[in-house]
């Protein structure tokens, strides 16, 4: 069994086309939702988990969790998973895994887990179908959490927005490995085994967080601040 997880969503296109997909392969994933989009369009949320996806808490605006004061940090925490109403559960990945200690103790004190991953494809950067699909093979091992983007929320000038390479890749190996592996939600991969546990303290570069500029949906350019929405 392997965990795709996908962050930053959900997308008025791309979430629905991955529904779609994963129903034609008998898959299940795991989403980390960002709790504005997901306020924006609660309809995808409702969509995901009625075909048997799992949806996870990305915090309410991602924002690096490191950069932020206590209240702040729970703040975000907390909206995140009000956003995502009663299909919310205690699983949430911090933006641009950027983790430590206090950021674990704000999560405990919460009664929250923090999932990352074992394996990513880059698909936040540009990259053609087949090094999209190579990647993402290499990364199917029983037990791995893959993780992968159908939304970018927040944009720097070398992110990529177009997300049909990645959505060409996964469905290629959906197909190829169909029968091989089962791919299912993190709360059916955590419960299989015994995870990894360990402290991850992950920073992150000053100058890459500054970089940061509003993205772009359908040509749509956002503000900051602004959510997901058609």
């Amino acid at each position: 069994m392997v965990a795709l997880t996908f962050d930053d969503g959900p997308h008025p296109v791309v979430t629905p086309r991955l529904i779609d997909m994963f129903a034609r392969h008998g898959a299940q994933a795991t989403h980390f939702v960002v709790g504005a989009a997901a306020e924006a369009r609660p309809d995808l949320v409702h969509a995901l988990t009625d075909a048997g996806h799992e949806v996870a808490n990305h915090t309410y605006s991602h924002k690096s969790l490191v950069r932020l004061t206590r209240n702040e940090r729970l703040e975000e925490l907390t909206r995140g998973r009000e956003a995502l109403g009663p299909r919310s559960n205690n699983l949430f990945r911090p933006p641009y895994g950027h983790f430590d200690l206090e950021c674990a103790r704000d999560a405990h004190t919460l009664g929250m887990r923090c999932v990352m991953w074992t394996r990513h494809a880059n698909d936040w950067e540009p990259a053609s179908v087949e090094t999209l699909t190579t990647r993402l093979r290499r990364a199917i091992v029983p037990g791995n959490i893959v993780l992968l983007h159908e939304a970018i929320y927040t944009a720097t000038p070398e992110n990529l927005q177009d997300r049909e390479a990645m959505l060409e890749a996964v469905d290629t190996v959906l197909s190829e490995m169909a029968g091989k592996v089962r791919f299912g939600t993190l709360g059916e991969l955590l419960a299989s085994g015994k995870p990894v546990l360990k402290l991850i303290t992950k920073t992150g570069d000053d100058a890459f967080i500054e970089s940061q500029r509003p993205g772009e949906v359908q040509g749509q350019q956002l503000d900051q601040g602004d959510i997901l929405t058609p």
